[in-house]
């Protein structure tokens, strides 16, 4: 979580590539357009490029790690 955040704010960014996405979360280019496609993360296209938006990318990981946290805590009920 904390290197998407630095990712985006050393590069001040307030957009990723598809690539850059792929990247800050370890995911391949079908998942990455699974979680575009679905909503989870927000993007939109610009010219011929696929934008992806960082703190759509950050609140993705957010939820993430919340649905985590919630399954571990049912497993220790």
């Amino acid at each position: 979580m904390q290197q998407t955040k630095d990712t985006q704010s050393s590069r001040g960014a307030l957009v990723a590539t598809v690539s850059e996405t792929m990247a800050a979360l370890k995911i391949g280019r079908a998942k990455t357009y699974e979680l575009i496609n679905s909503g989870q993360i927000q993007s939109y296209v610009e010219g011929s490029s696929r934008k992806i938006i960082w703190s759509s990318i950050h609140d993705y990981i957010e939820r993430r790690l919340a649905e985590e946290e919630t399954r571990r805590d049912g497993r220790a009920a």
